[in-house]
């Protein structure tokens, strides 16, 4: 099934309806009198005149739609859709063919734009130029005036190319033949049925995924994006099928298998960031000798002054829901800030955290998520005091639910929780640290127009999480942090060993 994609306006839409009349009769008199006509419809460009034909509009036109048509069917998460089954007007095999126009609510009435799939099938794109075709490209611009390369490119967003993503395109394909070096005519493998990602994904969860908790993902086991291929690619399907055959074979076999293909480009798994005017590349889980650390041994300093937290109230009336981590990795001249978070800022009544990592200076670049349950375990191994649930559903919505939360509500941070955050040798640095100031903000920013019931939350939240923290030593909070480093950029470490073997350009 195609993706949706939101591009047309209303011109547009009665175009895409010239095939079917009874849609467009009823689409003309929706359209007529809408009460925001330039900029409050946009329909999926997609769609092929079966089935659902989805169509954003903005909350006064879906009261004027509901008005034109009915009441309809209320569908889709938080109802926010409302669908109406119509004749098309169209026949097929001597049958009418009936259609759903899908009316989805929307503050924003924009054009989509293109995603992780779009971006990642350019980057393959620009690679196989580059390698194969012998594409000298010498600046971004370069790509645009190639009308071969850039029309494609135009196909694969279905529209017109960011200027950022030429630049990025541009440094990760010279980052590529000078760093990674794969093979004349190698293949770039993205993803799609029959693919080698399909493959490769499906071979390690259906083997590994129970055993090692890979929660159905293939990104808890290694993040390549794009694979690149050299040689007979059912042969080294087969290799790698026989290398997890039997009882008792293990992931660590099948990362040694890949990682000598690696060494020798026969298959090399590449993880992509967007870039910069400059791109960096890094080798992950691939020494030659299998070593991996051990963060008991080998870890970065990190006091509770890193730890970050701000309480002020903002213009909107209420604190941000976000709490950070900053920790300068002096000996490798990196700085990594951790931002924790909602899931989904945009929830409503709550959403779990998220633990993400940003590199900083030079070669500035997201670092991917740390699993934050496997967070949650590795916190109790080192401390079994710590521990920290990432349930939002645990925590109050509402400055009432606040004051009276039997655990953690306003007696569980006023006694516990912040004054271990904001006295002592622990303290973190916040802007605020007079407790009572604290909590009068907590209980100020609930229920404003932007908290949805998840602000509050997450900032809750991560100041438990914080709190945790300061149950540990100064040694078991070094190994904890750098665990999760590691564990964010799927590094293996002693605790954590079955992350694969990876290139990352970023």
């Amino acid at each position: 099934m195609a993706k949706v994609w939101y591009s047309l306006g209303r011109d547009k839409i009665l175009n895409k309806t010239r095939s079917y009349p009874k849609i467009r009769e009823q689409l003309v008199e929706v359209l007529r009198n809408a009460p925001m006509k330039k900029a409050g419809f946009i329909a999926d460009k997609n769609w092929d005149g079966k089935g659902n034909w989805m169509i954003k509009v903005s909350e006064q036109n879906m009261v004027h739609v509901k008005k034109i048509m009915g009441a309809g069917k209320v569908t889709g998460p938080g109802g926010k859709e409302v669908t109406y089954e119509l004749a098309s007007g169209a026949v097929k095999a001597g049958k009418a063919v009936p259609v759903k126009l899908r009316f989805k609510k929307s503050s924003k009435i924009e054009r989509t734009k293109a995603g992780t799939e779009e971006q990642e099938k350019g980057s393959a794109y620009i690679f196989r130029r580059a390698l194969n075709d012998n594409r000298g490209w010498q600046t971004w611009e370069d790509i645009v005036a190639d009308v071969e390369t850039y029309d494609e490119l135009v196909k694969i967003f279905d529209g017109d190319v960011p200027d950022d993503w030429l630049i990025s395109y541009f440094a990760q394909q010279k980052v590529l033949l000078n760093e990674v070096k794969p093979l004349k005519f190698s293949e770039f493998d993205h993803s799609g049925k029959g693919s080698f990602m399909d493959f490769i994904t499906k071979l390690v969860l259906t083997k590994f995924n129970s055993s090692l908790s890979l929660g159905g993902k293939k990104d808890s086991w290694n993040p390549a994006d794009i694979w690149i291929i050299n040689g007979n690619q059912q042969n080294i399907r087969t290799e790698l099928e026989n290398s997890v055959k039997g009882s008792y074979q293990t992931i660590h076999e099948l990362n040694g298998i890949l990682r000598d293909m690696y060494r020798t480009g026969r298959v090399m798994g590449i993880s992509l960031k967007k870039t910069g005017k400059i791109a960096y590349y890094e080798k992950v889980n691939l020494n030659k000798d299998g070593f991996i650390p051990d963060t008991k041994n080998y870890n970065y300093d990190v006091p509770m002054s890193d730890f970050y937290a701000t309480f002020m109230l903002e213009n909107t009336g209420m604190f941000t829901q976000d709490v950070k981590i900053t920790v300068d990795a002096d000996a490798e001249n990196k700085t990594f800030a951790f931002q924790i978070k909602a899931n989904s800022s945009d929830a409503t009544g709550g959403s779990n955290l998220k633990f993400e990592p940003t590199m900083k200076g030079a070669a500035a670049a997201r670092l991917g998520k740390a699993p934050v349950e496997q967070v949650a375990t590795i916190l109790k191994e080192v401390n079994s005091q710590a521990e920290f649930k990432n349930d939002h559903k645990l925590y109050p919505k509402t400055t009432k639910e606040f004051e009276k939360h039997p655990k953690k509500g306003e007696e569980y941070f006023r006694n516990q929780v912040l004054p271990a955050l904001t006295r002592g040798t622990k303290k973190i640095t916040t802007d605020i640290t007079d407790i009572d100031d604290i909590i009068l903000q907590i209980k100020s920013s609930y229920g404003t127009k932007m908290d949805r019931g998840t602000n509050v939350k997450a900032k809750l939240m991560g100041l438990d999480f914080f709190y945790q923290v300061s149950k540990l030593t100064q040694a078991q909070r070094n190994e904890f942090i750098t665990d999760m480093i590691f564990l964010a950029q799927k590094k293996a470490t002693k605790k954590i060993d079955h992350f694969g073997p990876f290139g990352k350009i970023y």
